[in-house]
């Protein structure tokens, strides 16, 4: 599968499907390449015409990114690219690779039948197709990462995990 195969095999997902989805899709690869660097205020209205949406998408993707924690509300309205420190950045990798391997550890107790990997092996396909990531293909690396990773959670069968 060709990179662009893998990237419409993102696209393909519940959050590239909506409005809102694609709006978080670009403003996070938007701020992982760069182009809103850390302490960057970013307010709805100049973002409506750079990616051609109403104000409502961009809000909404505005608060999701928030919750994700790439964005912090700005005190007197709109939001401001987080700075991250190098210890977040390890806490981060820390934090996720515990939760990551409780995850793996439940879906490989919990899973029960062979087609219950068919959504993980087609995850793992597209990353190993896609090859190394470059600076151009992370944001599509990025997606089918979190596609695998919901995989696993899914197999894991976890409320409270998910």
């Amino acid at each position: 599968m060709a990179t662009e195969e893998s990237v419409s095999a993102v696209s393909t997902s519940t959050e590239a499907d909506s409005q809102t989805g694609r709006t978080v899709l670009r403003l996070r690869e938007l701020i992982l390449t760069g182009e809103f660097g850390p302490g960057d205020r970013i307010s709805e209205q100049p973002l409506t015409g750079r990616l051609n949406v109403s104000r409502t998408p961009i809000r909404l993707a505005l608060e999701r990114l928030a919750h994700e924690g790439l964005l912090e509300p700005y005190p007197t309205g709109g939001f401001v690219v987080r700075k991250f420190t190098l210890n977040d950045v390890w806490d981060g990798i820390e934090v996720r690779g515990l939760l990551e391997g409780g995850a793996a550890r439940l879906a490989a107790e919990r899973w029960t039948k062979d087609s219950d990997l068919e959504g993980l092996r087609r995850a793992q396909g597209n990353i190993d197709t896609m090859g190394e990531p470059t600076a151009d293909s992370f944001p599509a690396f990025l997606e089918l990462n979190d596609i695998f990773h919901a995989e696993i959670v899914k197999l894991a069968k976890s409320d409270m995990l998910r």
